[in-house]
């Protein structure tokens, strides 16, 4: 999933210095279940949370692909599992839990087949009862909508006809519901080894199936979760408010949240937004702080502010079917032209340089040693040589409307400049950046992207961006257009596997080996792990801000 939001003025000077990542205490809404290991000082419910926002695509779980959207969703749609309500700070939150459904599902038949059965009594915020045929509605209503998250569906038994057809989809044989039993099974075409993952995210979030097969915004869809949306008005506003059939504790795993109410002001001026904050007028700002700002906030408000690393990777793509990026030596100069830390420092200081394309808090994650491509102009210059390349044209992507991202362009370029190319900076606007660099008509060479999970699992980042199997002509993630035949099936052996192996050591040490392995190859040009900032007003309790994933999450919010 790509984060809309960057950093909006950019700055040289270094202030990572004392960005102290601050570990998240503790959960809230009084929930019960395995994840009170990090319980709220006092889980105090209170009547109104207003928060400053960033805009986002959709607010319909089976349309938005958007942070700014899923962190809402989180507590809103649910599906038959969900993801830890946990710090990934201090809690182990690649757990996958029992949502909707009692257990994490019955896996038979080598890990081709899971069923689950739905808890008794569950309704959504129309009134209407959470029924097991609803499931097979919502993967259907997916297809119907043409949604983003429609390729994760497709080892489900019966589903080529409507990843042909999408929008005439009207059955997948795979999914069988009983409603008086409360039942759904799932047969897969394979064992999928991250499938409970994928159950975890809101495209799979259950809705009634009288929802519309169309966008449903206002309001969106009824929901399951502790709260549902009342209302959004598009890049404005939203209202979220608790789901008045919901029962106190009715889930384990998800908290029944603090604030009755919260009333979202949705901006992308992070200026605005962390003013909403200082004044008082907002109590949280779901924007990162504003670079050029950031030392004056740490300074007058250091108790109201937390930092939090993320499941990230900041990357340049190469495309390997294109000059002069076909080359080895080429690819490799690129790794060492870039000096990592100076990257950190066009954000503020917000990111950890890295070298592994897989984030630090995945437990398949092994640090590359010793560090296989430290800054060295001179090697790369060489490289450039040896590659025959030197002298070629070389035009660079990056988005234009988000400073930082444009000043991340103009580096590479300069970058590119010093070790024997001639390159030149094609900056694009942020809404179609990605469709165009995922165009193979548009044969981008080298650009910028980053990547934040979808769920905590390595097949979300090496399947979707570097299997080779996956590119495609349009709406391609390989921006690189990365295939190594032997990494590919690597890659599919490892998703292939039934959940009961999905996280052995032995699995583990694979996925750590695959993403060194696309080092040494130079695939890409990883250089950072993004670091987002969390601002509260003074009348909130920073102690219960629980950073689940690449998120906040609002529920557990509480008052001092």
């Amino acid at each position: 999933m790509r984060r809309k939001r960057g950093i909006s003025v950019a700055i040289a000077a270094v202030v990572a210095a004392g960005l102290a990542l601050v570990a998240s205490g503790c959960g809230g809404g009084g929930s019960s279940g395995s994840n009170n290991s990090t319980a709220a000082p006092a889980g105090k419910t209170f009547p109104t949370l207003k928060v400053a926002w960033g805009t986002t695509d959709y607010f319909d779980p089976g349309l938005s692909y958007r942070l700014e959207s899923w962190q809402l969703f989180q507590d809103v749609y649910l599906g038959l599992v969900v993801k830890a309500h946990v710090s990934c700070q201090t809690d182990n939150c690649t757990k996958i839990e029992p949502g909707l459904a009692t257990t994490t599902g019955t896996v038979t038949d080598g890990g081709k087949n899971f069923k689950f059965t739905l808890r008794k009594g569950i309704k959504y915020s129309n009134g209407e009862p959470v029924k097991a045929s609803d499931f097979k509605a919502t993967i259907i209503r997916d297809f119907k909508l043409n949604s983003p998250g429609i390729g994760f569906f497709s080892n489900i038994v019966g589903v080529d006809a409507c990843e042909a057809n999408p929008t005439s989809c009207s059955d997948i044989s795979g999914i069988v519901t009983d409603d008086k039993a409360g039942t759904v099974e799932i047969k897969l075409k394979t064992p999928e080894s991250d499938f409970l993952y994928v159950l975890s995210i809101p495209f799979t979030a259950v809705v009634p199936a009288s929802t519309p097969q169309k966008d449903t915004e206002n309001p969106p869809p009824a929901a399951a979760g502790p709260y549902y949306i009342t209302n959004y008005n598009p890049s404005k506003s939203f209202t979220v408010k608790r789901n008045p059939y919901w029962k106190k504790n009715e889930i384990p795993a998800v908290p029944n949240g603090n604030p009755d109410t919260i009333q979202g002001t949705m901006t992308d001026d992070e200026s605005q937004s962390a003013q909403l904050v200082a004044s008082g007028q907002a109590m949280y700002d779901e924007n990162v702080l504003p670079v050029d700002r950031l030392a004056f906030y740490k300074k007058k408000y250091s108790d109201q502010i937390k930092f939090f690393t993320t499941p990230s990777t900041y990357y340049f793509f190469m495309n390997q079917q294109l000059a002069p990026f076909n080359n080895l030596k080429a690819r490799q100069a690129v790794n060492y032209a870039i000096d990592r830390q100076q990257l950190v420092n066009l954000r503020g200081g917000l990111g950890v340089p890295t070298w592994n394309f897989l984030p630090p808090s995945y437990p398949q994650y092994k640090k590359i040693t010793p560090t296989p491509y430290p800054y060295d102009l001179q090697k790369a210059k060489q490289l450039v040589q040896q590659s025959g390349t030197a002298g070629q044209k070389v035009t660079i992507y990056t988005i234009s409307d988000v400073a930082v991202d444009l000043s991340t362009g103009e580096y590479l370029q300069s970058q590119l400049n010093k070790i024997g190319w001639k390159a030149t900076l094609k900056p694009i606007a942020g809404a179609n950046y990605f469709t165009i660099v995922g165009n193979q008509s548009t044969k981008a060479q080298i650009g910028f992207t980053d990547w934040f999970e979808d769920y905590p699992y390595p097949s979300d980042w090496f399947n979707i961006l570097l299997n080779g199997e996956h590119i495609k002509p349009v709406h391609n993630n390989n921006y690189g257009n990365v295939n190594i035949k032997s990494l590919n099936k690597e890659i599919d052996r490892l998703d292939s596997l039934p959940p009961s192996e999905a996280l052995s050591a032995s699995t583990n040490s694979a996925w750590a080996k695959v993403d060194k392995a696309f080092s040494d190859n130079a695939a890409t040009v990883p250089y950072l792990n993004g670091i987002l900032t969390s601002f509260f007003s003074s009348q909130m309790n920073v102690a219960c801000d629980i950073f689940t994933d690449s998120q906040d999450d609002p529920a557990q919010f509480c008052l001092k």
